[in-house]
């Protein structure tokens, strides 16, 4: 196996990160869901797919295709869809 660069070393914590806090805000819209709480929920699943987003775009740094994207997160790529979908809005 060849030896990953510090850049590449570097995407790849990005990416582990990014997608543990899209994640953990997914986690937070449905508790605020479960709570009944519109705004909470609405603020933590636009943090979560702009958190998603960002994984995304590491992942496709680290020339993962979209097939290995889904298989380590079945959401990421639509939680990163989601996001440019609003952003284009």
């Amino acid at each position: 196996m060849a030896k990953m660069t510090k850049k590449q070393m570097e995407t790849l914590v990005d990416f582990g990160y990014f997608q543990h806090m899209a994640e953990k805000f997914d986690g937070y819209a449905n508790k605020a869901l479960n709570a009944d709480d519109r705004k909470g929920f609405v603020d933590s699943l636009n943090t979560c797919y702009f958190y998603g987003d960002q994984a995304v775009k590491a992942a496709r740094e680290l020339g993962m295709t979209d097939d290995l994207i889904d298989k380590i997160s079945v959401s990421l790529l639509s939680w990163s869809k989601f996001y440019n979908e609003q952003a284009g809005a």
